[in-house]
């Protein structure tokens, strides 16, 4: 039937959503590898943007000295709602 838990894909997919939003925040380091690399960032933006847009309105990067915490509270935001599913099932 079907190999995998809904548990596990819960987890998988959040594990995921997290990892891409890590490789996000790093690439935002590096504009020359944004660049170089930029179809695939751009499909990277087009996964990630959405979920940190709610957190960028809230706290804009003007108000925390240019420092974005947005990644910071997307991931927790993830954990939070994982183990709320998690929970569930």
């Amino acid at each position: 039937m079907f190999p995998f838990s809904p548990a596990y894909l819960v987890g998988l997919v959040a594990n995921i959503l997290i990892l891409l939003i890590i490789i996000h925040a790093l690439l935002s380091w590096f504009p020359r590898a944004r660049y170089q690399y930029r179809e695939a960032t751009r499909i990277l933006d087009r996964i990630v943007a959405p979920m940190l847009a709610p957190f960028h309105r809230l706290i804009p990067p003007s108000k925390t000295g240019g420092i974005d915490l947005s990644p910071l509270f997307a991931i927790l935001a993830l954990q939070l709602i994982e183990r709320a599913i998690m929970g569930i099932l």
